[in-house]
């Protein structure tokens, strides 16, 4: 990545208009992200506010032009339908500008639901605004995918050689998740899964025909920004698609339950840590009922099929690379032991077959 100050001279260049402050404002598995303001009115992109901080979002790893573009799509279609989202102001699929796919986007409101600079902070944040966390998903699956504005969301799963579906011919979402973990399994290799897989498998026409919803995948308190009680939007749109609810539900609680970190120590695998997440996911499920009330058998095998679907990605990224699963390399410092340890118990109590992931990559196995 270029440096910060290249990046606001090229930026400056971009919008034709200069940039009086640019600073990382976060990094995750595939984005970086930057805090920027304008001094005056850009010539080239007039609705950028002025003297307002505003998101640019760096797209990388193997992934970064299809994520990119999909996730813009994505916020124009929801917030063209008024759900909570940033504003987006431009998309850049060209490299050769500030040397990734770019986007430029609203800086929204407060912070992360779950932000972790200090225990009380953390709690007091998260306590507060949980309850407008759970109604947010609740609300986003209760939008109607086929309405106008809404039509034209890309979908993000299918296995390599699978097209994407079109709204007009649909592949359903857990047989496209499926074909995925199944594709991870045997080039990974990830034998440790096989078993559980094959059992989730066999169950899936039980569970194929559902009503389909709009779907983040990836829907946590870390990409869901709040205010005091209020959510002031919803972020990280490169994993949407249309689907089952339930496997969307269940993905959050799976994440609720088992995403140790190493940083803090508090939310490591360890008494404190897995006392808070376990929580977390038994203030989610009740909270989500009420809301949105769910069939808990397909809940329980959608259970299974995240939690598989997410630890044959850490399996993939220990095995053959970050970048193998369209994340950047930085990301394999996220594959902790704790993390696998976590989501390999998770598994084995929902699916009933015990599920082991062989870590022999270096850089997690020292972790």
């Amino acid at each position: 990545m270029l440096e910060t100050s290249e990046i606001a001279a090229r930026l400056s260049s971009y919008l034709c208009a200069p940039v009086a402050r640019l600073s990382v404002l976060a990094s995750g598995w595939e984005t970086t992200v930057f805090e920027f303001t304008l001094e005056a009115r850009s010539n080239s992109l007039a609705n950028i506010p002025v003297g307002e901080p505003v998101v640019l979002r760096f797209y990388q790893g193997s992934a970064a032009d299809a994520k990119g573009a999909r996730e813009h799509t994505t916020i124009e279609c929801l917030a063209q339908a008024g759900y909570a989202v940033p504003t987006p102001y431009a998309f850049e699929p060209d490299r050769r500008i500030l040397g990734a796919p770019f986007m430029i986007m609203q800086r929204l409101a407060g912070g992360p639901l779950f932000a972790i600079k200090s225990f009380p902070q953390a709690f007091k944040t998260f306590s507060l605004g949980f309850f407008s966390f759970v109604r947010a998903q609740a609300r986003l699956h209760k939008l109607d995918p086929s309405g106008v504005g809404l039509r034209d969301i890309p979908h993000a799963f299918a296995a390599n050689g699978m097209e994407a579906p079109s709204p007009v011919q649909e592949v359903p979402l857990i047989d496209r998740v499926l074909a995925i973990i199944t594709e991870r399994v045997e080039h990974g290799p990830l034998p440790g899964l096989r078993d559980a897989l094959q059992t989730v498998s066999e169950r899936a026409s039980v569970f194929r025909a559902s009503k389909p919803t709009l779907v983040h995948m990836d829907y946590h308190p870390q990409n869901v920004m709040v205010k005091n009680t209020r959510v002031t939007g919803v972020i990280d749109w490169v994993n949407t698609d249309v689907g089952d609810r339930h496997l969307d539900a269940a993905t959050t609680a799976v994440i609720l339950l088992t995403s140790a970190m190493e940083h803090p120590r508090w939310m490591r695998d360890n008494i404190v840590g897995n006392s808070l997440r376990a929580n977390f996911a038994a203030m989610y499920l009740p909270l989500y009922h009420a809301m949105a009330p769910l069939e808990f058998k397909r809940f329980r095998y959608c259970q299974q099929v995240a939690a598989l679907l997410r630890l044959s990605m850490l399996g993939m990224m220990a095995t053959r690379g970050p970048e193998s699963v369209g994340f950047r390399p930085e990301a394999i410092r996220e594959v902790t032991p704790g993390v696998v340890r976590l989501l390999s118990r998770y598994a084995s109590r929902k699916s009933g077959v015990e599920v082991r992931l062989e870590l022999t990559n270096p850089q997690v196995t020292r972790s």
